[in-house]
């Protein structure tokens, strides 16, 4: 292990370029000023970026015409063992010369980026949503790296038409339901409106991490450790407290664990709630096979109790203005196609739907009804609260792994002195983005910091009451 003297410090042990052809590797270590690795839970593959100053022609000398293989090795205080990046060259941008030197920006992507630009999937795709994506990432992309998934709660089958692996599963995604979901539907007295019980919530995220694949429901990612709500199979970490200190403080802690910068984006914005339907939504589907019209109104306010939150919010914040509760009110409507009998060729009826009077429904049923304003309201409440840290480089953080971070409390120091963090923006998030920056131009050893961008649903602190969200 080397001997650093600080958490930052690291040494790039070697950056070797293979050109296409199978020529030997070229080392160019000595020719990267910066190295930026990221991953997020919204990307499917990998990605890179590195400063180069290229004063030995390797541009033009290689040459480098894209899709080259790039091993970047490093060495830092978090391991005894050198981490090891793989990736290949999809792009070259910012270039500008100057004497005999030129400065470029190599972009670095995950090798099934690139073939998934050119695979098109023509075979019908049936079965679990977590078994179509493992034969698109095994057999479609033919990648070898582990795959960590749960299976989603119905089975679907799809003409991909001649789609991308990757844009399949981003369909899927939306289409996919937590296993531990419930649903029942009722009548309310008029044919075509029904009400919605719900428990649990759809949505899952898929994404590609230094561990793997990743395709899990959104609940897994929120739900605490003995929550039934997260799977087995979910291969994530949780780490923390990270501390935020003020200003050159010596107060003593753990120097691992400091927050350096802490930037929140975004905490509130009702008019982007409001009109992508967050909190509630009037649903209206048609099923062109039956003729049947229906139209029901979806509150998300009557299934988060059933969902797996990050922080301690009781409940979903209320809008009132002027003696009027927005939430009660739908302000998206949402109008889908259902069709259930495409793939069902029995006399009885193939909707699940107690209503419509199915006793034996098929099994690839379009379940639209029960998921699609749901999924979508999940994927925006993970927006209430937006925020970017910088900590000391820690390699082994993906994303997709929950931070505990602890922000100081910005009252004056005599209303402050009982509780010295802020209870409302401190606790636990989802890291949404990790961004390794390896910069080796600061000091002698270099600076590794890393950046995590994080989201979560709910404010607060879990072990503290929150003064937001009340029942």
């Amino acid at each position: 292990m080397e001997n650093f003297g600080s958490n930052t410090d690291f040494r790039l042990k070697s950056v070797k370029i293979t050109p296409n052809g199978g020529s030997s590797p070229y080392e160019m270590g000595n020719l990267v000023n910066s190295f930026n690795y990221v991953e997020s839970v919204t990307a499917p593959f990998l990605s890179a970026t590195m400063e180069v100053v290229d004063s030995a022609g390797l541009l033009t000398g290689l040459p480098i015409q894209g899709g080259e293989s790039v091993e970047i090795s490093v060495s830092t205080n978090a391991s005894e063992e050198a981490y090891t990046y793989k990736m290949v060259i999809w792009t070259i941008g910012n270039r500008f010369v100057r004497q005999q030197q030129q400065a470029y920006t190599i972009g670095l992507v995950s090798t099934e980026a690139l073939l998934n630009e050119v695979v098109r999937v023509t075979k019908p795709l049936s079965g679990n949503p977590e078994s179509i994506v493992i034969d698109l990432i095994k057999n479609s992309l033919k990648a070898d790296k582990e795959i960590f998934s749960e299976p989603s709660k119905f089975e679907t089958k799809m003409i991909p038409n001649r789609k991308r692996p990757f844009d399949i599963i981003s369909t899927l995604c939306v289409k996919s339901v937590s296993p531990q979901t419930n649903y029942s539907s009722t009548n309310s007295g008029n044919s075509n409106k029904s009400e919605q019980q719900v428990k649990g919530s759809g949505g899952f995220f898929f994404w590609e991490t230094k561990r793997g694949y990743n395709f899990f429901a959104v609940d897994s990612l929120c739900a605490d450790e003995n929550s039934k709500l997260k799977s087995k199979k979910l291969n994530s970490q949780s780490w923390g407290p990270y501390v935020e200190r003020i200003g050159n403080q010596d107060d003593g802690a753990d120097e691992r664990f400091v927050i350096y910068e802490s930037i929140f984006s975004s905490e509130i914005n009702l008019l982007q709630s409001l009109r992508k339907g967050k909190y509630s939504s009037l649903m209206v589907f048609f099923n062109h096979s039956t003729g049947q019209y229906e139209e029901y109104v979806y509150k998300i306010k009557d299934s988060y109790d059933n969902m797996a939150h990050l922080g301690g919010q009781e409940g979903i914040t209320l809008i009132p203005s002027n003696q009027i509760e927005l939430s009660d009110y739908p302000t998206r409507i949402m109008s889908i196609f259902l069709d259930h009998e495409t793939w069902y060729n029995e006399a009885k009826p193939a909707s699940p739907d107690p209503n419509d009077g199915g006793t034996d429904p098929t099994k690839f049923a379009d379940w639209q009804k029960f998921y699609a304003a749901q999924s979508i309201a999940r994927y925006e409440l993970l927006k209430n609260q937006n925020c970017s840290i910088v900590i000391p480089g820690n390699p082994e953080i993906c994303a997709g792994d929950k931070v505990d971070i602890r922000l100081v409390n910005k009252l004056p120091k005599v209303m402050a002195k009982d509780e010295p963090f802020d209870t409302e923006s401190s606790g636990v998030y989802l890291i949404n983005e990790v961004t390794h920056t390896y910069d080796t131009t600061v000091g002698t050893n270099g600076r590794f910091t890393t950046t995590l961008r994080l989201m979560r649903d709910s404010y607060g602190l879990k072990d503290r009451p929150s003064n937001h969200g009340t029942k």
